[in-house]
């Protein structure tokens, strides 16, 4: 997922991809470039259904364009990542995604398909929250919990339930559980954490709009 302390890009690191061509998406702020014309319709499919979902969820929509680029390689212990400012995102292509996925991980037990599709979903969470304002020292946390939210919102409600079933969490999650500490250190904890925090809301929609609306913020400044 996205690493936001060591996002940086080193040109060259990797090849340039093969006749990679640009599709457009429905919504013509979305383009997606890759060598695999099947790879960037998922993309788009995914970018539709995350429309729908924010719409539902109070996620503000897309009001700059974005790229998406579906490569062979990316950044070491990541399968997607957002590039802070630039409204691109990197994500690998489905069968180097799966390699890279731990099957022991938060959602190591999904299908590929609906995996890349929930990292899409992800994702496109991180570049809406990335031009909402941040008054602390950081948002990242916060910023976290809407991507994982939303990811997890994204699956069929039985993939939802064996998500709920698998996080072993039937216990109350305070707000201070969920901190750029334990993200860094265990992002399927984190993970598991937003889903249970989010599920004991009254309104889980309602307060992923108290978050977007800058009405709730997780992390908290450093003394």
């Amino acid at each position: 997922m996205r690493k936001w302390i060591f996002l940086s890009l080193v040109l060259g690191a990797f090849p340039p991809l093969a006749l990679a061509e640009e599709v457009s998406c429905e919504n013509p702020l979305i383009s997606v470039t890759g060598r695999n014309s099947e790879f960037a319709q998922r993309t788009c499919e995914a970018v539709k259904y995350a429309e729908a979902l924010f719409q539902r969820c109070n996620v503000p929509p897309f009001r700059t364009p974005i790229k998406f680029s579906i490569v062979e390689g990316i950044e070491p212990g990541c399968v997607a990542q957002l590039h802070c400012g630039e409204d691109w995102i990197e994500i690998l292509e489905p069968p180097a995604m799966d390699k890279r996925r731990s099957p022991d991980g938060a959602f190591g037990f999904l299908p590929i398909d609906a995996y890349f599709q929930s990292v899409v979903v992800h994702e496109l969470a991180h570049a809406v929250y990335d031009h909402l304002p941040c008054p602390l020292q950081t948002c990242i946390a916060t910023n976290e919990y809407v991507a994982y939210a939303m990811q997890v919102m994204s699956l069929k409600s039985d993939d939802r339930l064996a998500f709920q079933n698998n996080a072993g969490l039937d216990r109350e999650i305070l707000d201070d559980e969920l901190n750029a500490v334990i993200l860094s250190m265990a992002q399927g904890v984190f993970a598991r954490r937003v889903w249970a925090h989010l599920s004991q809301r009254e309104d889980m929609c309602g307060y992923i709009g108290q978050i977007t609306s800058g009405t709730v913020f997780l992390d908290r400044d450093m003394p």
